[in-house]
């Protein structure tokens, strides 16, 4: 079991990674585009495409994000009962079966948006002529990322002493 959890807890760290540098570029090319357009606008030169592919940009911010928020336990929850269970074996199931719906949630999220991007193939932007399928396509790797993430808390519970370390909000 230690050598799933060391593997679950190296590719949980490298998927977050990767988010991180993601969202870093897109958080720049944000801000380069909508302070481009502000001072081009005020030129009366501002390019039509930067509010499409700054909104588009945005998604993927919204997604990928997500999964570091959820890696570093950011993310909104409920923790004041399961913080108050002094028993490890009723805690351990309490958060098995939040992370299990968690899950659950997390794999309709990437069938559905998966599905969604391939239909969206043939669409494009309004004015940028580019398949709406790169951006619908981070709604199943959002949720991709998240699912790595999940398993490597839920591996944890069983593999540590307290499982308070190891609950997806703080």
């Amino acid at each position: 079991m230690s050598n799933l959890m060391s593997w679950l807890g190296t590719v949980s760290d490298r998927v977050e990674r990767v988010a991180v540098w993601i969202s870093i570029v897109y958080a720049f090319l944000v801000t380069v585009l909508v302070l481009g357009s502000v001072f081009l606008r005020m030129a009366g030169r501002a390019p039509s495409w930067s509010e499409e592919l700054a909104r588009w940009l945005l998604i993927g911010i919204a997604f990928i994000s997500s999964s570091i928020a959820l890696k570093r336990g950011s993310h909104i929850g409920i923790t004041a009962l399961v913080k108050t269970i002094p028993y490890k074996t009723p805690l351990k199931i309490i958060i098995q079966t939040s992370n299990l719906l968690v899950l659950i949630f997390l794999a309709y999220m990437f069938w559905f948006g998966l599905d969604a991007a391939i239909q969206a193939a043939d669409q494009t932007g309004d004015i940028i002529p580019v398949s709406a399928l790169y951006v619908k396509l981070h709604i199943p790797v959002g949720a991709l990322m998240m699912m790595v993430h999940v398993l490597y808390c839920s591996a944890g519970i069983f593999t540590n002493d307290d499982p308070k370390k190891f609950l997806l909000s703080a």
